[in-house]
C-alpha cells in the first residue's frame, strides 16, 4: 500500500514536468499521456524498483524518452521507406514561455521569436540537452544519464551547442539561458 501511495505523490509532483519534456518531441498528448502512465505503471508492478532508484526525476524522465522512443520507432515501422529519415533520434523541439509578469506582451513575443529561432539552429539533441541543463537544471550526469552518453559527452555536447549558439548570435545568448 505505501509503493501505490509514493507513486501516486511521485506522478502529481513530476506529470507536468514529464508532459512538458516529452511535448517538445512532437508527440500528440494521448500518446504522451499513455506514455507518462505506462512509465508508471512499470513504477508499480516492480515494488522494489522504486526503492533501488536514487533519483526518482531522472529515473522518470529516462524512463519516459525511453517509453517514446519505443513509439516513435513503432511508428517508423508502419512509414514508407522514403519517410524515414537518416537518424533515430527523436526531434526536440522546445517553445519558450516567459512570465507575463517580467516584459510586456510585445516584448514578450519577440523575445520568444529569438530565442526560438536561435534554438532552431541547434540539432535536436543539443536543443534536449539546452533544455535539460537550463530549463530542468539538471547536472551532467543526470543528462548524461537521461541521454545515454558519458559525462564527457554531454559536456561537450552542451560546449558544442554553446559554441554554435555564440557563433551565430554573440555571447549574450548565455544571459538568456541563466535563470
Amino acid at each position: 500500500m505505501k509503493n501505490t501511495h509514493d507513486i501516486a505523490d511521485m506522478y502529481n509532483r513530476y506529470v507536468n514536468d514529464l508532459f512538458t519534456y516529452a511535448s517538445y518531441f512532437g508527440f500528440p498528448k494521448e500518446a504522451i499521456m499513455d506514455a507518462i502512465h505506462d512509465v508508471f505503471c512499470k513504477l508499480a508492478e516492480d515494488e522494489q524498483l522504486i526503492k533501488r532508484v536514487s533519483n526518482k526525476k531522472s529515473y522518470l524522465f529516462k524512463s519516459l524518452k525511453n517509453r517514446l522512443y519505443d513509439i516513435y520507432r513503432m511508428q517508423k515501422h508502419d512509414l514508407s521507406l522514403s519517410d524515414i529519415g537518416n537518424t533515430d533520434e527523436l526531434p526536440f523541439n522546445i517553445n519558450v514561455s516567459i512570465e507575463d509578469d517580467f516584459i510586456d506582451a510585445e516584448e514578450q513575443a519577440g523575445i520568444k521569436k529569438q530565442i526560438e529561432t536561435m534554438l532552431q539552429s541547434l540539432t535536436d539533441r543539443q536543443r534536449e540537452i539546452v533544455y535539460l541543463r537550463y530549463i530542468q537544471e539538471y547536472d551532467y550526469p543526470q543528462i548524461a544519464d537521461i541521454l545515454n552518453i558519458s559525462i564527457h559527452g554531454c559536456r561537450k555536447l552542451l560546449s558544442k551547442a554553446m559554441e554554435t549558439l555564440r557563433e551565430k548570435y554573440g555571447s549574450w545568448i548565455i544571459f538568456l539561458l541563466l535563470p
